[in-house]
């Protein structure tokens, strides 16, 4: 009798186990409010700030709105108000909050002057830490002194479905220093369902690789998104790679990860493509020619004066805007050594602070040029010390397309009667030989021999 009543009851257990469902075929319920106000006539349900910037710089303006009884005002500081040069905040809520049925953040807003307002969703205190993966999108809106509607769409709004991030802005001084006010009304997720025409662009594409580069060269994929708004309007706003998904189309010529970093491995060419749901867009990186890296320096550390190396401590130094510099200037880590990578370039003014270089008796540099194809160039350097004068120089460098190119170039060539006091230099093309647009320049020191 014990038997059977052991048997009944394993019927019966196995009974129940086959008629349970299979709960990870199904949707996870959230179970997060769907909330979709932000500021209407007061704070939402839950909704928090912090500020940035001049933290008094936001109040509720019960006399000023675009509908209903308040709205939300700023004062933007002048730009030497000690308290803060600029106003910004988060709202942000505790609870997140299920924002997955709406496709835009809308809000009105407008101002005492025309100026640029900073407007996003998505970021809340935490959101900055690493680690953290958030939605965060904005734009910059135009205000004027009437009230416009605002339309952030969401680039997929299924990523939003526990999102503490509601509302965040930022505004700074206008041009001549003064400040403004601004004020925001209705702030709030929408499901307008007349968002049309959704397209994605890698916008940065044409800065990747086309022929020669360095294996190990990372490269940021931005994504933008284009969106028809109800007026007719093409609102653009980047989307962070968290809404994102990426492949390559040979990771032997370029790895891409979920952050969308591009990483450079080989030479070919490879496809590198970004999709948002059911939309895609393509990048091509081509790598014909891997670059080496720059000849190791062999000074001892003792004797130099570095301006711009891996391989020694340098000094501060800045890189001037002056006026004809048409370079593009870029500085980028190779397996952890900094290069400085430029296009269009034209001259490079190093400046430092009355450097005293008496005891130095070479300056040295390696450049690579990428761009035209040359032959056997000179190069054109300036030296100026604050005492000894300002002197320059054409060298007979033979610098040629496709290799690195170490200078070594005696500072006795430029004449100054000290470099106790040097206060800058340049490297310039020289303007009788053809322009060298595209180039690498790395290990600038001086030293002594």
């Amino acid at each position: 009798m014990q038997f059977k009543n052991i048997i009944a009851l394993f019927a019966i257990l196995f009974l129940v186990a086959s008629c349970e469902r299979d709960t990870t075929q199904l949707p996870i319920a959230t179970n997060y409010p769907t909330t979709p106000d932000v500021f209407l006539d007061g704070f939402s349900s839950g909704l928090k700030f912090d500020a940035w910037g001049k933290v008094t710089a936001f109040d509720v303006d019960y006399t000023v709105n675009y509908k209903g009884t308040a709205s939300m005002k700023f004062e933007v500081p002048n730009a030497n108000d000690p308290a803060g040069n600029f106003a910004g905040g988060v709202f942000y809520t505790s609870m997140p909050r299920d924002l997955s049925g709406y496709d835009a953040l809308t809000f009105w807003a407008k101002a005492t002057t025309i100026t640029p307002m900073n407007a996003s969703f998505g970021s809340y205190p935490e959101s900055q830490a690493k680690f953290v993966t958030t939605f965060q999108v904005g734009m910059e809106v135009k205000l004027t002194t009437t009230w416009q509607k605002f339309i952030i769409p969401i680039p997929d709004p299924s990523k939003l479905n526990k999102e503490r991030g509601m509302f965040s802005y930022s505004a700074g001084a206008l041009s001549d220093g003064l400040g403004y006010t601004i004020w925001v009304d209705e702030v709030k997720f929408e499901k307008l369902g007349t968002l049309a025409h959704p397209k994605i662009l890698i916008s940065n594409a044409s800065s990747w690789p086309t022929s020669s580069g360095f294996v190990g060269q990372t490269y940021n994929t931005n994504v933008v998104m284009s969106v028809n708004l109800p007026s007719g309007v093409f609102q653009e706003v980047n989307v962070p790679a968290s809404y994102l998904t990426f492949t390559s189309s040979d990771s032997n010529v370029a790895s891409v990860d979920e952050a969308g970093l591009v990483t450079v491995k080989g030479t070919g060419t490879a496809n590198i493509t970004a999709n948002l749901g059911d939309i895609s867009t393509t990048g091509k990186i081509t790598l014909t020619k891997a670059v080496p890296m720059a000849p190791t320096p062999l000074q001892p550390a003792a004797n130099v004066i570095s301006l711009f190396s891996d391989a020694y401590p340098n000094v501060s130094i800045d890189t001037p805007k002056w006026d004809y510099v048409t370079n593009i200037l870029n500085i980028f880590p190779i397996s952890g050594n900094n290069i400085m990578s430029f296009s269009k370039f034209s001259y490079l003014p190093i400046t430092f602070a009355n450097m005293d270089a008496s005891a130095m008796t070479h300056l040295h540099f390696d450049i690579y040029v990428v761009a035209p194809q040359i032959t056997n160039q000179p190069v054109k350097l300036v030296l100026k010390d604050a005492v000894g004068g300002e002197k320059s120089i054409t060298n007979s460098a033979g610098i040629t397309t496709g290799s690195w190119k170490s200078l070594d170039i005696p500072l006795s060539n430029f004449g100054l009667s000290q470099k106790s006091a040097l206060q800058f230099l340049i490297i310039a093309a020289d303007p009788q030989s053809p322009k060298m647009t595209d180039l690498y320049l790395d290990n600038v020191y001086f030293y002594k021999n």
